[in-house]
């Protein structure tokens, strides 16, 4: 089953929501065709952990069609099953426009389990960490979420903590530059 992956950046001039989305769709590729990640235009530091830490030297067929829109800045939605890497494309879209044209900014990733939470932390711990961005969590049960959150680059929350931060401490939320929203 395929479950879809929302990927949204900002013109400065734009919010995120007012440009048009680019939807893909793939249930399955077997033409064998492969894009190398070193072709992208990536942080050399990032096709190397993906290489050296993740094996990852080439992109599935999904993955090179969302990818160069997603990292021009298109908003995208991309629908592909699951385990087919759909979390890879937003996690490289993130690093990659918050250490290019979104250098100041911030990124919001947001998934619907607290579980899910975890583990997509710690894979944009791995990325960011050598790109220099920092990556918090906001599950809402955690004490000392507060300063991870004012401090971090990368904020991962479920989608109940969001509308709490939206309602509470919307400021925390100004400078965002791109979000991502995993679904079930």
């Amino acid at each position: 089953m395929a479950t879809p992956l929302t990927i949204a950046g900002t013109n400065p001039a734009r919010h995120p929501l007012e440009q048009p989305i680019l939807s893909i769709s793939v249930a399955h590729s077997n033409d064998g065709s492969e894009r190398r990640v070193d072709s992208l235009g990536l942080s050399k530091k990032i096709v190397e952990m993906l290489r050296d830490e993740w094996g990852i030297e080439n992109l599935f067929p999904p993955q090179a069609e969302a990818l160069p829109a997603a990292l021009a800045g298109k908003n995208l939605m991309l629908t592909i099953p699951t385990a087919s890497g759909k979390s890879l494309v937003a996690h490289l879209t993130i690093a990659h426009r918050l250490t290019t044209d979104l250098e100041g900014l911030r990124a919001l990733y947001i998934v619907p389990l607290k579980a899910l939470a975890t583990e997509k932390v710690q894979e944009l711990r791995e990325i960011g960490d050598v790109v220099g961005l920092r990556v918090g969590l906001a599950i809402g049960d955690r004490e000392g979420e507060t300063g991870t959150i004012e401090d971090c680059d990368i904020l991962v929350c479920t989608s109940e903590k969001l509308d709490s931060l939206l309602r509470s401490r919307s400021e925390l939320l100004n400078k965002i530059g791109i979000w991502a929203r995993a679904y079930t």
